[in-house]
């Protein structure tokens, strides 16, 4: 039973049989429509032979002298055998309908329908009364020649029939295969790319829905090669990160337990310094994927972005002039308020300027600056640095990436700074963006809404 309803879910199956029925419906429409017209232009066809058979009977009838009624037996016969010659039915009435002077209507048992017709008889120069005459009817058969003509018509209409439905089940037949064999090669492939393969090139054939469906399909295939291969040295980074404080820790404590080194403080903090950066590093991977699960909570609250721009520039001046740079604060010249977790927008703000300025040489410039519009707050970072290679912009933001691998642009960090900061944005439903140049140096742009949006469908 489950095979059978799953036959029947196929979608071959599916387009087959809706095909066919459209066009046996479809069909049956034009059959019955065109049997209408037939029988349309037969029964006008049968009431004109009926009434020029009329006109030819009072012609014989002129001639045969007879007039009013009521008539001999031999007027009768003689009407009688007319009648049938011309294979009708036919009563003769008076002037007024109140006599029936010849009837073969009640003979044959058949009343006066819509479908007889009435002549009115004139001899000898007036009005002598009304001939009514109708088709005789046999075993639902019409007169020989007409019948014949009838059944030639239906014969041929039913040979039509059956080979329009033939032919529509041939039709409706090769549409679905065609069809479904394009959905069945998508099918096939996304079946091969669920098993691991991600080299499957699908042919972009058959509808445009289908042909979109393939499209994308393999976009998707290049984003999963992309994210496995970013997972894989996503994994060898953390490795490679966890490995060296851990076999720094390992070997400092193997050789203080051997007594090769004294347990003295140098030693100590040391191993203090390994931890903290352990610990660091563990504590930015937990930060990062609250930030990237949203499984934190925003304290959405309605804030002067000016003011908590110019609160985290006032926390880095110190640090700026230590080291000989000058930072400088460019606020709008209007309020500019936005609903925002004012913790979560200074955690943002606080990486993207201090990574401007510890890759900012001495005498060099880094600039904030906040600009307002009627939807949106911007927050700009730029500097004159050391600026970013064409190559590793687009992945500045991916987790433990770093620019150079000898980590002369995040050097002492982990690289995980900026992608913290990045959820964070998108937490807030906002974008974060960088432009650089590598030895001319950067800019971080980051667009938050005024009116605050939960990011992918997240309650605020």
């Amino acid at each position: 039973m489950k095979k059978l309803v799953a036959f029947f879910r196929k979608m071959s199956v599916i387009l087959f049989g809706s095909f066919l029925l459209y066009s046996i419906v479809f069909v049956l429409l034009i059959s019955a429509a065109n049997n209408m017209n037939w029988h349309s232009l037969f029964t006008r066809f049968q009431s004109m032979e009926m009434e020029k058979n009329g006109y030819l009977i009072m012609d014989d009838m002129r001639r045969e002298g007879i007039a009013k009624g009521p008539l001999t037996d031999e007027q009768r016969q003689w009407l009688q055998r007319r009648a049938a010659l011309y294979g009708m039915l036919l009563r003769y009435e008076s002037k007024d309908r109140k006599e029936i002077w010849f009837d073969t209507f009640s003979k044959a048992n058949v009343r006066v329908s819509d479908s007889t017709v009435e002549i009115p008889y004139n001899a000898e120069g007036e009005l002598q009364g009304y001939l009514r005459m109708e088709y005789i009817l046999s075993a639902s058969e019409l007169e020989p020649a007409y019948a014949d003509f009838m059944k030639s018509i239906q014969l041929r209409s039913r040979l039509l029939l059956i080979g329009v439905v033939a032919v529509s089940v041939l039709f409706s037949f090769m549409i679905a295969r065609v069809l479904s064999r394009r959905l069945n090669d998508v099918y096939r492939a996304a079946n091969e790319i669920g098993t691991g393969k991600r080299d499957v090139r699908i042919p972009l054939k058959g509808p445009e829905e289908v042909r979109r469906l393939a499209s994308t399909l393999m976009e998707m295939t290049k984003e999963l090669k992309k994210q496995e291969d970013w997972r894989h040295h996503l994994m060898e980074d953390l490795t490679h990160e966890l490995r060296t404080p851990l076999t720094t820790l390992l070997t400092q404590i193997e050789a203080i337990v051997d007594g090769v080194y004294e347990p003295d403080t140098e030693r100590l903090q040391d191993i203090y310094d390994e931890l903290i950066r352990l610990s660091r590093l563990v504590n930015d991977l937990e930060r990062l994927s609250e930030a990237e699960s949203a499984r934190f909570s925003l304290n959405v609250r309605r804030t002067n972005m000016v003011d908590l721009a110019r609160t985290v520039y006032s926390n880095f001046l110190p640090l700026a002039r230590s080291k000989g740079i000058k930072l400088t604060f460019e606020p709008a010249y209007v309020p500019c308020y936005a609903e925002v977790d004012r913790d979560k927008i200074v955690q943002v703000i606080s990486n993207i300027l201090s990574n401007a300025i510890k890759y900012t040489s001495q005498g060099g410039k880094v600039t904030i600056g906040v600009s307002w519009s009627v939807d949106h707050t911007v927050i700009r970072c730029e500097d004159n640095g050391i600026g970013i290679g064409s190559n590793d912009l687009p992945y500045i933001f991916n987790r433990l990436y770093r620019a150079d691998k000898s980590r002369s642009r995040f050097s002492g960090g982990v690289g995980l700074g900026l992608s913290i900061a990045k959820a964070l944005v998108e937490a807030h439903n906002g974008t974060i963006e960088a432009e650089s140049e590598l030895g001319v140096g950067s800019c971080f742009t980051v667009r938050l809404p005024n009116t605050f949006a939960p990011y992918m469908g997240e309650e605020g």
